[in-house]
């Protein structure tokens, strides 16, 4: 942790470049690679000049913490508050970015460094936020809040969430977690688990290359919590190379304000900006617009990346098999250390490329493609019209069962697995699709919904699928 030197310091050095107000404005970091921010819309930067962040340091644990408020110059009133949690020994200035971002929205944002001692992070966090929020009640609206946070911090979300929401009775109006490659939680308990608040909203925000931390551990942040399928999404990003420029998918993806942890791009202002702004704007104020962003199950809103890869969605996330990590979820300190195993028997959803996204197609009988999953056996492909409400029609099938890696032409060397059925599907219809793989070890879960059409007809009344 820095002594109060070095972090006054760094903040005075970040000040001349820090801002900022509009998509045009100076940001602290230089945005990298050929993709450009979105213009408009969520991941947009916003109109608000972002003040100098306030600072202040607080003992409590026993340790000094640093915390850092940023927050719009013109700001009129408390708003709503976003609590960010780093990274082991990660400053805040790695998110700086990320922060100026949301005090241009009309966000607070508020940050703490707290020390890596495991028996009382969690408690460092909540009192640092604790405090915040008593001395900045014109700033602060905790009726409002985000929980946000990455790797160790993020760990700890779930627990500092039931202790704020249930026991502190914020976020009244409105609560979010959004939790970007969580490590631990070290002070969840089943009697939490059990009494968590269901009305919070819930990302867990993970990425491909990410070799940290082992899988298991962020699905033990995500499917515990009682919260509802329909509130809670676990969102995958995924790497690209493009132009000669490479678009990381690792553990440091949310850390942009500092080069020593990451760089600012287009990963960013799609993948943790567009989803975290939209996840703030559902929670506090119900917008069904933000929910097809940041909760849509696999919406076009949601998943569509701009020129990037889609991102990956699920409600029912499993381990990849044979992939080593860092730091394994069976780590002696762990709480829920004997479920990490829950899920070893199953494999992963497959990933759909095409016919995706109310995609129109001529052929009679189309081409199905989707991403192979590792040491499966074989796939079952379903495919059902669908009815005037967005629904599958259950009475219809024609799916294809007990298709072969060898039957698709994929394996784990190849990119894609693609069948195209010997069935004739009628025209003037809508259909959706989905598959599942299985081995005689693991059965697997079914992917995401993919829908098209054979010929040119209405779709839904309201253009989305749900």
């Amino acid at each position: 942790m820095f002594d109060g030197f070095v972090h006054g310091l760094m903040a005075f050095i970040l000040l001349p470049g820090l801002l900022l107000g509009g998509a045009g404005g100076v940001h602290a970091a230089p945005h990298e690679g050929p993709v450009q921010p979105p213009v408009s819309g969520y991941g947009s930067w916003g109109d608000e000049v972002v003040a100098a962040p306030v600072s202040f340091d607080f003992t409590t644990q026993g340790y000094v913490n640093w915390v850092d408020i940023y927050h719009p110059e013109n700001q009129v009133g408390a708003a709503p508050t976003v609590f960010f949690a780093p990274g082991w020994n990660v400053p805040c200035l790695a998110y700086a970015e990320l922060f100026n971002f949301l005090a241009s929205k009309g966000y607070v944002a508020v940050c703490d460094e707290y020390h890596t001692d495991i028996s009382v992070m969690g408690a460092q966090l909540r009192e640092a936020f604790m405090e915040a929020a008593s001395r900045y009640p014109a700033l602060i609206d905790t009726s409002r809040i985000g929980l946000a946070g990455h790797s160790s911090g993020a760990g700890l979300l779930g627990s500092l969430a039931y202790e704020l929401v249930r026991n502190q009775n914020w976020g009244g109006n409105g609560a979010f977690i959004f939790s970007s490659a969580p490590w631990i939680d070290f002070d969840m308990t089943d009697a939490m688990l059990a009494d968590f608040p269901q009305e919070v909203k819930l990302i867990v925000h993970t990425y491909e290359d990410d070799t940290s931390t082992d899988m298991r551990t962020y699905i033990q942040q995500f499917e515990p919590l009682p919260i509802p399928d329909s509130e809670k999404e676990f969102i995958m990003l995924r790497p690209l190379s493009l132009g000669g420029y490479d678009y990381a998918a690792d553990h440091r993806v949310i850390a942009t304000g500092d080069e020593n942890y990451g760089v600012f791009d287009a990963m960013d202002d799609y993948g943790v900006f567009r989803l975290l702004e939209a996840l703030a704007d559902y929670s506090f104020t119900g917008s069904m617009e933000a929910w097809r962003v940041a909760l849509g199950n696999g919406s076009d809103e949601q998943i569509g990346m701009g020129e990037l890869r889609d991102l990956v969605s699920t409600d029912d996330p499993r381990p990849i098999p044979g992939k080593v990590y860092d730091y394994p979820c069976d780590y002696s300190g762990n709480p829920r250390r004997a479920h990490c195993a829950d899920y070893d028997h199953e494999l992963p959803a497959a990933v759909l490329q095409q016919p995706v996204k109310h995609r129109l197609t001529d052929a009679a009988s189309p081409l199905f493609v989707w991403e192979p999953v590792i040491t499966a056996e074989s796939y079952y492909l379903q495919i059902r019209p669908v009815l005037d409400n967005g629904e599958p029609d259950w009475s219809t099938s024609y799916g294809v069962g007990g298709i072969t890696p060898a039957d698709a032409g994929c394996g784990d060397e190849l990119a894609y697995c693609q069948y195209q059925p010997a069935q004739a599907l009628p025209r003037d219809s809508r259909y959706v699709w989905w598959i599942k793989a299985d081995s005689a070890q693991r059965a697997g879960v079914w992917s995401r919904r993919g829908y098209f059409s054979l010929t040119p007809v209405a779709f839904f009344a309201d253009g989305f699928d749900y």
